[in-house]
């Protein structure tokens, strides 16, 4: 039995079930590893790809494709999809490159592999990160990708849980910054908590800016946050795991209510908040199907429902997670 395979075995027998799924994706992507990953044609990657939007999500059915990267048509979501040979936890894409978020197993300790992926879905790039793979986001132009992780807990329900949120480079697979390491401005006054964590990065149009939450002694607040300049201000209380609309004037939200959340949409010019149709509780950063609705996970498949407050949540996919809408 070779040295990975018997640190993987003993994280297998080790782990609790809330890592059970965790361990699948590592197991997975051991395999994948161990040689050169079946890909499909290029031919068929380009179809798959030739129709903008389309979409890229994590394939959880229990058969030889599990947690594989998948390549589905908005049109005919159901039909047969076309697999990448990539083996993610989180997954997020844009036209240009995309970020794929893998357990890299240690004798100690938690840890991720960011792997950078162009737009044939070929891995050009890997980043070591501390932690359980939490988010995923891509700017639109594939220029930069953010990953939160936990570095302590395994859930934002924990009490005393810790995230980190990196954002990369994905041309030269570098760390750009941690985003606690960010200037904080709330009413136009600096503010600073030795507390803050960051998670949920959601990127404007212009890729320099983007959104997030910041949680500091039990409030959350949506941040705009400036790459740039390693900047980032308050703007709301109460939204969590941002997700911008793709006019850039919507926000999907989890609203924390209780031990609950409540999937909203916030009105950037008005800050009104519309409450959606989905009445479950959901632990997802959403993502926009079109302007009008949303998709997201939940046991296992992709929900959608309407983003102006009407109508009622439907599956959208089965056997699906971590979608993202790669569009022009």
């Amino acid at each position: 039995m070779s040295n990975r395979t018997r640190v993987l075995a003993f994280v297998l027998c080790t782990l609790g079930a809330a890592g059970v799924a965790a361990a699948a994706v590592a197991w997975a992507a051991l395999k994948n590893d161990s040689s050169e990953p079946v890909r499909p044609a290029s031919s068929q990657l380009r179809l798959a790809t030739a129709n903008k939007p389309y979409l890229v999500y994590q394939h959880v059915a229990r058969d030889a494709h599990y947690a594989e990267v998948a390549i589905a048509s908005l049109r005919r979501p159901s039909d047969p999809p076309t697999y990448t040979g990539l083996v993610c936890e989180r997954v997020y894409a844009s036209a240009e490159r995309g970020l794929c978020l893998v357990p890299k197993q240690e004798p100690l300790g938690s840890a991720v592999r960011a792997r950078l992926f162009d737009q044939d879905f070929r891995p050009d790039h890997s980043v070591r990160l501390d932690g359980i793979a939490s988010r995923a986001r891509v700017s639109a132009d594939g220029r930069y990708g953010a990953a939160t992780t936990f570095v302590a807990g395994h859930s934002y329900k924990d009490v005393g849980f810790s995230t980190k949120t990196s954002l990369l480079d994905l041309d030269t697979g570098k760390v750009l910054a941690n985003l606690e390491k960010f200037a904080v401005t709330r009413e136009g006054r600096p503010f600073e908590a030795i507390d803050f964590n960051f998670w949920g990065v959601t990127f404007a149009p212009d890729e320099r800016h983007f959104y997030a939450t910041l949680q500091t002694g039990g409030d959350i607040y949506l941040v705009e946050g400036n790459l740039h300049a390693r900047t980032a201000r308050v703007l709301e209380q109460d939204v969590e795991c941002p997700s911008l609309s793709p006019d850039g004037k919507r926000i999907a939200f989890k609203h924390r209510q209780g031990s609950r959340w409540r999937l909203t949409v916030l009105d950037l010019a008005s800050g009104r908040r519309t409450p959606l149709g989905e009445k479950r509780s959901i632990d997802d950063q959403v993502e926009w199907l079109d302007d009008r609705h949303i998709v997201y996970g939940y046991l296992g498949d992709l929900w959608t429902v309407p983003a102006d407050g009407t109508g009622a949540a439907s599956v959208y996919l089965r056997d699906a997670l971590s979608p993202a809408v790669v569009r022009s």
